[in-house]
């Protein structure tokens, strides 16, 4: 029976390692919230200012939902191809847990090499939240907007069962971008299906990980959100330690 560490192991492994390297961590991750950020940022205000164009000269609200719609099909296409920079973290953080030189550029990795796989990937990972949670985000922004409380009880509906579904999906395909580096020559489609293989059984063992940072987020929220600088690395090298334990069990 194989034994893998525990989640206080991994975690003090991550610690660990990130001794002497959190500068160059914190920058990797603090680049790719810049530019994710300022891409939406883009996109957002180009779509409220076309909506506000189009209502102002044809004066319908079925033509500026229209354009609404447009835009979101383009923000998701965007959120697709920002995505694809997780395999540069994934590379990033494995080559600080394997010894290895990091460097910056290593963000841009999934652009540059296995672009076609990276895209896939990213794909399965963004509509799995999207699909999933953006009923139950849309119904929300509704109530949010509109402030009646018709709304309430369908998002809370859509954001539960939007969970449910979400959840064991999204635990189930969450080392895909650590699974093609390792694995180059498999497809997109093949490296998820191996993922999904391998985090049977391992699926639990992730969720508890991840619940076991909320005290470290809600510490983070306390300091106005300057812990997440830190906070970030240390779960990613963490998570970097699960996937290497995960295929090199004790």
């Amino acid at each position: 029976m194989k034994q893998y560490k525990k989640n206080y192991e991994l975690k003090n492994a991550a610690r660990d390692r990130l001794e002497g390297k959190y500068k160059g961590a914190i920058s990797i991750m603090f680049l790719s919230f810049v530019i994710s950020w300022f891409a939406r940022l883009v996109v957002n205000s180009v779509a409220n200012s076309t909506m506000r164009s189009v209502y102002a000269m044809s004066g319908s609200v079925s033509a500026a939902r229209a354009v609404t719609i447009v835009f979101d099909v383009v923000l998701l296409a965007a959120n697709i191809l920002l995505g694809v920079m997780n395999a540069g973290i994934a590379l990033y953080f494995l080559n600080i847990a394997c010894g290895q030189q990091p460097f910056t550029r290593d963000l841009f990795y999934g652009f540059k090499n296995d672009s076609k796989k990276a895209l896939v990937v990213s794909a399965a990972v963004t509509l799995c939240n999207t699909v999933c949670l953006g009923p139950g985000q849309y119904l929300s922004q509704n109530f949010l907007n509109t402030r009646d409380a018709k709304w309430v009880l369908p998002a809370l509906l859509a954001t539960a069962v939007g969970l449910c579904v979400y959840v064991p999906i999204s635990l189930g395909i969450a080392m895909s971008f650590f699974l093609m580096l390792d694995f180059p020559e498999k497809s997109g489609k093949e490296t998820l299906k191996l993922c999904w293989r391998l985090m049977k059984g391992n699926r639990k063992r992730l969720f508890l990980l991840e619940l076991s940072f909320l005290p470290l987020m809600l510490l983070c929220l306390l300091s106005f959100g300057i812990g997440f600088l830190w906070l970030e690395p240390f779960m990613q090298m963490t998570y970097t330690y699960f996937f290497l334990d995960l295929m090199n069990p004790a």
